[in-house]
């Protein structure tokens, strides 16, 4: 009877595997590469701008800053002149700063950069079953921006948790999940708009601190100790305890004079630390960048997330498969970089 229904299930994946191949060959049958496309961009902000409690002038002008951002990304060709394609465009507002800018948890969002994302979708036309000319819009390949939100600037941020139990320990946790791996340079587009391999461009002010500082040997040990010897506190569980006694081991081999050098990603000890300098130091974004004089909706650092990958030596963009990618790879090959630093109101 196993064997039977094992069978029955086998048949069932395969039938049910094909019916997908077939249906999307189907629609890739009725792509439309050559349709005459339009820009999509709807005017509308969506999220939490209300909490921030701006004064309505400064909405209007907040709104005015995103129109400009939205149609200086419109003047690239690709987009100006979309074919085959719906660059279809959305604006969201963020409130997840806390924390980036020194700000306590319990500071209201009266006290922090407004922040906010746009969102480019590159959606293909095709032609469903009446002959009508749709758009594609799910999971399709898209361009985001994001600006004055300094958590977009980076990845491979650290990856600590706390289950959302106990405030000081999730508190300890986000401390220790701000610190990042410095991806490499693929290339400087201008002064003060770098691409980097994590697939994001940073726009910065060229006269500000760095948006990124390095993370000493110190820091790196006293944030994994506060946060491991909290949890042993809380759980009182023994595999954390010794998690603690070898990290506190490991830090006593390290002089007083090398405790304040960057620290750099080690895999082969618990604390993943080691002060030989590598391709993969610890980095934190700077609170030091903002100024904290201009208003709050100002635009302070700009986070492009695309196909940084196109700036390589002999990127072409006919090695994507589908013709979305395809657009999106040559929309970035034609990113005005100067036109991305006038965006910013820091120097």
């Amino acid at each position: 009877m196993k064997t039977r229904l094992y069978l029955i299930l086998l048949v069932l994946i395969f039938d049910t595997t094909a019916f997908a191949v077939c249906l999307y060959a189907q629609n890739e049958i009725h792509w439309l590469p050559n349709q005459p496309g339009k820009w999509s961009y709807k005017h509308q902000l969506y999220g939490e701008i209300g909490d921030y409690k701006l004064t309505p002038g400064e909405v209007a002008g907040y709104r005015q800053k995103i129109e400009t951002m939205v149609e200086t990304f419109h003047q690239n060709p690709v987009l100006k002149n979309p074919v085959g394609f719906e660059p279809s465009v959305n604006v969201r507002i963020f409130d997840e700063n806390t924390g980036f800018m020194r700000t306590p948890l319990t500071k209201p969002l009266t006290k922090l950069l407004v922040g906010g994302r746009i969102a480019i979708l590159f959606c293909p036309y095709f032609q469903d079953k009446s002959g009508q000319v749709q758009k594609h819009c799910m999971e399709v390949t898209s361009c985001d921006i994001d600006f004055n939100y300094p958590k977009s600037t980076a990845e491979s941020y650290l990856n600590y948790g706390a289950d959302g139990y106990h405030e000081d320990l999730s508190a300890a946790a986000d401390k220790l999940n701000r610190v990042f791996i410095k991806p490499r340079v693929v290339k400087e587009l201008a002064e003060g708009v770098t691409a980097y391999s994590s697939g994001i461009i940073v726009v910065a002010g060229t006269t500000r601190p760095p948006y990124w500082i390095p993370v000493t040997i110190d820091e790196l040990f006293k944030l994994q100790l506060d946060y491991y010897e909290l949890n042993y506190k809380l759980n009182k569980e023994e595999y954390v305890s010794e998690i603690i006694n070898v990290i506190k081991n490991d830090r006593a081999t390290y002089s007083p004079e090398q405790l304040k050098l960057p620290a750099y990603y080690n895999s082969s000890t618990i604390a993943r630390i080691t002060d030989n300098e590598n391709e993969n130091p610890y980095m934190q974004f700077n609170p030091e960048y903002f100024d904290r004089s201009l208003p709050r909706n100002d635009v302070q650092i700009i986070a492009v997330h695309t196909l940084t990958e196109v700036y390589n030596d002999n990127c072409n963009c006919s090695k994507y498969n589908n013709y979305e990618a395809q657009k999106h790879c040559e929309f970035v090959k034609q990113i005005d970089a100067n036109a991305l630093k006038a965006l910013l109101d820091v120097k």
